[in-house]
């Protein structure tokens, strides 16, 4: 679905929820991609964060026909939280409120988002934790898919887009600030950290393009690369002391 004028379809998002919800609404918001120049009309999707107070599954039902109406026109199927949920996870998913926080617009109500803060531990940790996750999975994929580049490739553009949250993370516990497009995130990572990840910035390449004309042994030598590039993510987070 090609999103033709983003701020009309922000508009409608509100007006729509805002009329399902009435006051039971707390506050709306758009984040991702869909707020920073990485938003790609032929084939980003609008990510909407809700912030209501009830979350028994009766209070979302009302929403099920205008989240199909609204995913015919880009918009994915919203994040329903409410306040106290958001403040008892902040420990627990620290990374994915960071990036909420990070890039978000309010629609409707009090900008929540702004307001959060986190203690550097725990994004570490979280840090830590989803790094050597997706390395056991990076290595199980190559193993299995060695002679499949499309599935390779696939697994490649996944990926960096679930590591460019962590970076987000690595950036704030170590006291550095974040910038608003993935490009960047790659290049303060490398700079704060004081090493150079050409892996990564060409697999951020590689999730923009459409056809990837590379032969496959070019696509396993990088993709070996990109492994190491990984682990060496992981060893330093893992290593990290916070002060």
């Amino acid at each position: 679905m090609k999103i033709k004028n983003k701020q009309d379809l922000f508009h409608r998002i509100s007006k729509e929820y805002q009329e399902l919800y009435g006051e039971r609404l707390d506050s709306l918001y758009i984040y991702g991609s869909a707020i920073t120049d990485d938003f790609d009309a032929s084939t980003s999707d609008i990510n909407v964060a809700i912030i209501i107070d009830d979350l028994q599954l009766k209070s979302l039902i009302p929403a099920r026909d205008l989240i199909k109406k609204l995913g015919k026109k880009g918009v994915s199927s919203p994040l329903f939280l409410s306040r106290d949920y958001i403040k008892t996870s902040l420990d627990t998913f620290p990374i994915e409120f960071l990036d909420i926080k990070s890039n978000h617009k309010t629609l409707f109500g009090d900008d929540f988002f702004s307001e959060i803060n986190f203690d550097p531990s725990d994004l570490r940790l979280q840090a830590e934790r989803e790094l050597k996750g997706k390395l056991l999975l990076l290595r199980l994929s190559f193993l299995e898919n060695i002679q499949k580049k499309k599935y390779i490739l696939s697994v490649i553009k996944k990926s960096i887009k679930s590591i460019l949250p962590i970076l987000k993370a690595i950036l704030k516990f170590t006291n550095s600030e974040i910038p608003e497009n993935s490009f960047s995130i790659i290049k303060a990572t490398e700079q704060n950290l004081d090493f150079d990840l050409p892996g990564l910035v060409q697999a951020f390449y590689y999730s923009k393009q459409k056809k990837i004309r590379s032969k496959t042994n070019k696509i396993v030598e990088f993709y070996q690369l990109y492994v190491i590039e990984v682990d060496k993510l992981s060893r330093f987070v893992d290593k990290y002391q916070i002060s």
